[in-house]
C-alpha cells in the first residue's frame, strides 16, 4: 500500500467519523423534540477504505400506520366523547329537578286535584307545575339544538384543517422528490419526512384515509372509497355546501370543490372527529331530540283526548288542556284558555262536580302509552337518559381503549425511533474514537513520507 492510498483511507476514515460524530449530535439536540426520528450512520467499506454509504432513518412504517389507525379512533372517539358528556349533564336526573320529577309532580297534581276538585290552590299548582314541566322541555330542546348547531360549526373548520394537512403533506412531497433529484443530503430529506410523518398523523386525527409511500418517497392520500387527497404533489380540496341537508337547510356537507356536481361525501367520514361530528350532529343528537319529540307529542295528545272527556267548574265539556298546535320539545305549552281561566280544567267526569275526570288523568301515569303500548311515560323517558348513559359509558370505554393502545404503540415507536441518550453518548465515544484513530493514522501516514523524502533528498 502506497503512503498516498493510506492518506486517502486515512481522509475517508474522517470525514466519516466527522459526519457520524456530526449526526450523533443532532440526535442528541433533537431528544425531545417531538416527531424527531433518530439517524444513523451506515458505514460502508471502500476498496481501499470506508464512507458513509447512506443515513438512515430509523422508522418502523408499520407502527407508525398503526399509529396514525389509533388516531382516527381517538379523533372519532374524542369528538363525540366531548359532546356525549354535555348531553349527559343536560339530562341530569341526579340532583332532581329533571323532567322525570316534574312529570312525578305532574300525576301527583291530577291526583290531588281529583280529591277536592273544586280547590283553586291545586288548580294553580296543577298549571304551574305543567308549566314547569313544559319549560323543562324547551331547556332540553333548546340545549340538544346549540349542541347541533356548535357541532355543525365545526365542520367547515375541520374542512380547512384537512385541506392546510394534505397541501402541506403535497408540498412536502414536491420538495422530496426536488431534494433527491438534486442529490440534497440525507438528512435534510429525512427531516422533510419526520415533518411529512407529523402532518400525517395530525391529519388521521380528523379523517380516516388509506395511505402508502411510493418508488418516489411520496405519501399518496385516498379517502375510504378510493377518493385522493393526495397524490404526490397534486391534492384535491374539500369544500362545504349548504341549504340540501334532510335535517336543516343550514347545516354544513362536505364536497369536493372541484367537483361541478357538488356531490355530498359525508358518508366518506368513516373515522376521525369529522365522522365524530357528523354522527353526534346527524344521528345522536336528532334521535334524542326525535325521541323528546315523540314523548311531547304523546303527552299532549294523551292528557288532551282525556280532559276533553271532562266537564269543569261551568259543567262545559273540556277542551285541550295542552295548546294541540304545540306537539314538539321545543315548543310543548299548555293551553292558553287554561292559564287565563283555570277554572276551564276538566275535573270532573259528569257534570256533577266530581273529580273523576282528574282521577282518571292521574292514573295515565300507569298506562302504557309509549313504544306501542310497552312504556309508560315515565319509563320512556327513564330509557331516553338510559340510552344516553349507555352511549356516554360506551364512548368512554372505547376512547380509553384507543387510548391505552395509542400510548402503547406510540412508546413501542419510540423505543425503536426515539432517542437514547445513553445509546448516543456511545456511539459518540465509539465515533471519537474511530475519528482520533483516523487522525493517528493521517499523522503516521504523513511522518513516513516526510521520513521517506528526507532520505531521498
Amino acid at each position: 500500500m502506497s503512503s498516498i492510498t493510506a492518506l486517502n483511507i486515512a481522509k475517508d476514515a474522517l470525514l466519516s467519523h466527522q459526519t457520524a460524530i456530526n449526526l450523533t449530535g443532532t440526535n442528541i439536540a433533537n431528544a425531545n423534540t417531538p416527531g424527531y426520528t433518530r439517524q444513523r450512520p451506515v458505514f460502508n467499506t471502500l476498496a481501499p477504505g470506508v464512507e458513509i454509504g447512506k443515513i438512515e432513518r430509523i422508522y418502523d412504517r408499520f407502527i407508525g400506520s398503526q399509529i396514525d389507525e389509533q388516531k382516527h379512533n381517538l379523533g372519532y372517539g374524542e369528538a363525540r366523547k366531548n359532546e356525549l358528556d354535555r348531553i349527559e349533564m343536560i339530562f341530569n336526573e341526579a340532583d332532581g329537578g329533571g323532567i322525570n320529577e316534574l312529570l312525578n309532580k305532574f300525576w301527583s297534581a291530577w291526583e290531588d286535584l281529583s280529591a277536592n276538585p273544586s280547590g283553586q290552590a291545586e288548580k294553580q299548582t296543577l298549571v304551574s307545575v305543567s308549566q314547569s314541566l313544559t319549560s323543562l322541555f324547551h331547556s332540553y330542546s333548546s340545549e340538544l339544538l346549540s349542541i347541533q348547531d356548535n357541532v355543525n360549526t365545526q365542520i367547515p373548520f375541520l374542512v380547512d384543517q384537512v385541506n392546510t394537512y394534505a397541501s402541506d403533506i403535497a408540498d412536502i412531497n414536491a420538495r422530496i422528490l426536488q431534494a433527491g433529484t438534486n442529490g440534497a443530503n440525507e438528512p435534510g430529506l429525512n427531516s422533510l419526512k419526520d415533518q411529512r410523518a407529523t402532518l400525517l398523523s395530525e391529519l388521521a386525527e380528523i379523517v380516516d384515509f388509506h395511505s402508502f409511500e411510493d418508488s418516489k418517497d411520496s405519501i399518496n392520500i385516498f379517502l375510504p372509497n378510493g377518493m385522493p387527497l393526495v397524490e404526490g404533489d397534486k391534492k384535491w380540496e374539500l369544500d362545504v355546501v349548504t341549504e340540501n341537508h334532510p335535517s336543516d337547510p343550514s347545516f354544513y356537507d362536505i364536497v369536493f370543490k372541484d367537483d361541478s356536481d357538488k356531490a355530498v361525501i359525508n358518508g366518506l367520514m368513516t373515522n376521525g372527529s369529522m365522522a365524530g361530528f357528523l354522527e353526534i350532529r346527524d344521528n345522536s343528537v336528532e334521535d334524542y331530540l326525535s325521541r323528546l319529540d315523540t314523548m311531547a307529542s304523546s303527552l299532549v295528545s294523551t292528557i288532551n283526548d282525556q280532559h276533553k272527556l271532562g266537564y269543569d267548574m261551568n259543567q262545559n265539556l273540556g277542551k285541550d288542556f295542552f295548546d294541540a298546535t304545540k306537539t314538539k320539545a321545543k315548543n310543548i305549552d299548555v293551553s292558553a284558555a287554561i292559564i287565563a281561566d283555570i277554572n276551564r280544567i276538566a275535573v270532573s267526569e259528569t257534570v256533577n262536580g266530581d273529580g273523576g275526570n282528574a282521577s282518571r288523568l292521574g292514573a295515565l301515569k300507569d298506562e302504557l302509552l309509549m313504544n306501542d303500548g310497552h312504556s309508560t311515560m315515565n319509563s320512556y323517558y327513564a330509557s331516553i337518559v338510559g340510552q344516553i348513559g349507555q352511549d356516554v359509558a360506551d364512548v368512554n370505554r372505547n376512547f380509553d381503549r384507543h387510548t391505552n393502545l395509542t400510548t402503547q404503540l406510540t412508546n413501542k415507536r419510540d423505543g425503536i425511533s426515539g432517542v437514547s441518550i445513553d445509546e448516543e453518548m456511545m456511539n459518540l465515544i465509539k465515533f471519537q474514537t474511530g475519528y482520533n484513530a483516523a487522525a493517528k493514522l493521517f499523522s503516521t501516514t504523513d511522518e513516513l513520507l516526510d521520513t521517506l523524502m528526507n532520505l531521498v533528498n
